[in-house]
């Protein structure tokens, strides 16, 4: 996953933070680089705003996230004495260097680092003039000098930091920004001897201390052909010209120190929560269940477009502003007539589901002519289910969608018939599948795991009676307690408010919830259902947060459309196009395996019965890394001086080789899509960049949900 392009936040170092890598930036303050770079500016410009181009870089990416140091060097007048200036230098250049910005304070006792010290780099470099005032000549670049002095800066501040080793070492780089054409100490001849040049010192820092030089070039062609030759000695393969390549490539850096950390394990703190939907042909009707509804008018409406869906991306103040869809885990089953049985899960547990669900429940999305012209136009209606492992890939794989049947009856013209209420058949499949999905999450490989203290709900909503025997209903709901599971019973539309149905209800929600709680009544108003969802989202979480949570771990980061988890490879189409790669599925109750291509009409007959194991499969490229320094001998190829390209630097390099070459393509894998969003075993934990921002983080302390960190160390 490529680094977050969000304004960092200076997080200290802790639990839930990395271990950010130690970046020096050794600025060329030779004479040379007074001459004119182009037409617009002279290389010292060019290279002030390179360093500016640094800092400030995807709104502050490598600031925050590294510790920054910037030295100037030019030459030592005289080798052999200490503490010698550059005759007319009022800049500070000692003994050929001058660390101006360096990583802490080193009379500071505990050697704190300093944090988010770019604009520190900036502010100096503003206040720093040209090369002895702009003048021809009169200071080297004495580069082998100035390598030298960084590799002991590096030893310096491992030293000063003894704690600050195996998986808490500081990775460090160096930044080289120089016009290439280098002299000896004491600026009496340029690119000799050969005892001065510093592509060997970069090389032994390479092999033996593992600290690559980055090079960025300002200077002409010649001074680049020497650049070239001090990165590929220092293991990142070649000179850059363009700053922006640097800065890349330092974002690698620090994405691949990321990715060594061992992420927390998050998924089981979070609840899975199954709605268990009436899928009776009453929902389809208005007006006392006499007369079919309008588009937007229904019950079956309103779940999709003002109830599960609204509810799971409305931010509320019980996760301090948070959707509730980041930290809860959602399937959804249907259950309607018993002759054929309807009874069949749309959604298995997933994070992120909102859009699938609207996709799932939309009347446009079973409307395929000849037997649904117009999904609203009421009765007769012939369904064509559908299920869709392409748009919607992931856990919930295959997603199926549902209508209640909508016959038409003599005895009732102008409404929708056709589907009871057997809630006891919907809740039967819920308790065989919770079973199974226990089983599934708890698996040593599971990509998104759970444990035995993983908090399980039900939120069943009906909109009026059931069919059922009461036995079979109270059998189910009293098991699936005795099991752990609590089931929330909502009372839906003017049919719920009748006496039987509240009194159905009533036993419904104390059989589920162990005689401890009555049924949610939510009208038949969106703001009315909204409510009753946010006291049941309310009640599980006063629970869910007694478990203790890694505070490493952060929400699920699902993608503004309101449909998958940011990493999933194919976006969400238009929940009201029935068209598009979509293929029907058989009416099978309760599958989950790999679907059907089938046909199925609500009168359960089928129209063909073709079966398919087409899944889809997502390639990735890995960026580019510098890798962990290895004695091996070089894989590729030769180390050449040619101009350089426009690519970022690569790192192809091996230490512990004479002559390290230049990496080759970066591999690639192609990776099946093995149920979790995103491919990760452990999405939805701070171990992941956000979209929009660096873990986009939630300020959940409160509930005990997540820390103010990102990362955890590893131990």
């Amino acid at each position: 996953m490529e680094p977050s392009h969000a304004a960092p936040v200076c997080v200290e170092e802790g639990q839930c933070t990395f271990v950010k890598p130690v970046f020096l930036i050794a600025l060329d303050y030779s004479t040379a680089m007074n001459e004119m770079f182009d037409a617009d500016e002279t290389r010292w410009q060019r290279a002030v705003a390179a360093v500016q181009a640094i800092v400030d870089g995807d709104n502050g990416y490598i600031q925050g996230n590294s510790m920054l140091a910037l030295m100037r060097f030019g030459h030592d007048p005289d080798a052999d004495q200490p503490g010698t200036t550059i005759a007319g230098d009022a800049s500070g250049l000692v003994d050929g260097q001058k660390v101006d910005v360096p990583w802490y304070d080193a009379l500071d006792p505990e050697k704190a680092y300093f944090q988010c010290n770019g604009e520190a780099i900036k502010t100096t470099l503003a206040a720093v003039p040209p090369p002895l005032a702009g003048a021809p000549t009169g200071i080297g670049a004495w580069t082998a000098g100035a390598l030298a002095r960084a590799e002991a800066l590096f030893a310096t501040a491992q030293a000063d930091h003894p704690s600050e080793v195996g998986p808490f070492v500081r990775v460090p780089a160096l930044i080289v920004i120089t016009q290439g054409e280098w002299t000896d100490a004491e600026n009496t001849q340029v690119l000799q001897p050969p005892a001065a040049d510093p592509a060997p010192v970069a090389l032994d820092m390479w092999n033996n201390k593992a600290i690559p030089t980055y090079v960025l070039s300002v200077g002409d062609a010649a001074g680049t052909a020497e650049a070239n030759e001090l990165a590929v000695a220092g293991g990142t393969g070649q000179a850059v010209v363009e700053s922006s390549l640097i800065g890349e490539a330092l974002k690698a850096e620090i994405q691949d120190i990321i990715n060594l950390i061992d992420p927390p394990i998050c998924t089981p703190a979070w609840p899975r929560v199954m709605f268990i939907l009436d899928g009776s042909s009453s929902m389809l009707n208005v007006m006392g269940d006499s007369v079919h509804g309008a588009m937007g008018q229904t019950r079956w409406d309103l779940l999709r477009t003002g109830g599960i869906d609204l509810a799971l991306q409305t931010g509320t103040p019980l996760l301090n502003g948070s959707p509730l869809e980041m930290w809860t885990l959602v399937g959804a089953a249907v259950f309607g007539d018993d002759s054929p049985a309807e009874q069949k899960l749309l959604v298995d547990y997933a994070p992120c589901r909102s859009g699938v669900l609207h996709w799932a429940l939309n009347p446009q999305t079973s409307c395929e002519a000849p037997g649904c012209v117009d999904p609203w136009d009421g009765p007769p209606i012939t369904w064509t289910f559908k299920t869709d492992e392409v748009e919607f890939p992931g856990p919930t794989t295959p997603v199926q969608s549902h209508v209640p049947r909508c016959e038409l009856d003599a005895q009732k013209p102008d409404a929708c018939t056709g589907s009871g209420a057997f809630v006891h058949l919907g809740l039967e499949l819920v308790q065989g599948h919770l079973a199974e999905a226990k089983a599934a999450c708890m698996a040593v490989d599971a990509p998104i795991p759970c444990t035995a203290e993983t908090k399980f709900y039900n939120v069943l909503i009906m909109d009026g009676t059931y069919d059922s025997d009461d036995a079979a209903v109270q059998a189910s709901l009293e098991q699936m307690v005795t099991d752990g599971v609590r089931t929330y019973v909502v009372g839906l539309g003017e049919l719920a408010e009748s006496q039987e149905a509240v009194e159905q209800l009533t036993m419904m929600a104390v059989w589920g919830s162990g005689g401890s709680l009555d049924f949610f009544p939510a009208g038949d108003s969106q703001v009315e259902l909204q409510a009753a969802l946010a006291a049941i989202f309310e009640h599980m979480f006063e629970e869910v947060t007694q478990m203790e949570i890694d505070p490493c771990c952060e929400g699920f980061l699902c993608g503004l459309d309101g449909g998958d988890e940011v990493g999933e490879p194919d976006p969400l189409p238009d929940p009201s196009d029935s068209e598009g790669s979509s293929s029907t599925t058989g009416d099978e109750p309760g599958t989950t395996g790999a679907p059907a291509t089938s046909t199925t009409t609500t009168d359960g007959s089928t129209t063909s019965a073709s079966s398919t194991t087409d899944g889809s499969t997502a390639t990735a490229t890995s960026g580019a890394t510098t890798g962990s320094p290895t004695t091996d001998a070089p894989t590729t190829a030769a180390p050449t001086t040619d101009a350089p390209t426009t690519g970022a630097p690569t790192t192809g390099g091996q230490p512990g080789t004479s002559a390290p070459g230049e990496s080759g393509d970066e591999p690639t894998g192609t990776d099946t899509d093995g149920g979790a969003p995103g491919g990760d075993g452990q999405a939805g934990c701070g171990c992941t960049s956000g979209a929009e921002g660096e873990g986009t983080l939630a300020s959940l302390v409160g509930l005990g949900l997540l820390g103010m960190g990102r990362r955890r160390r590893r131990a």
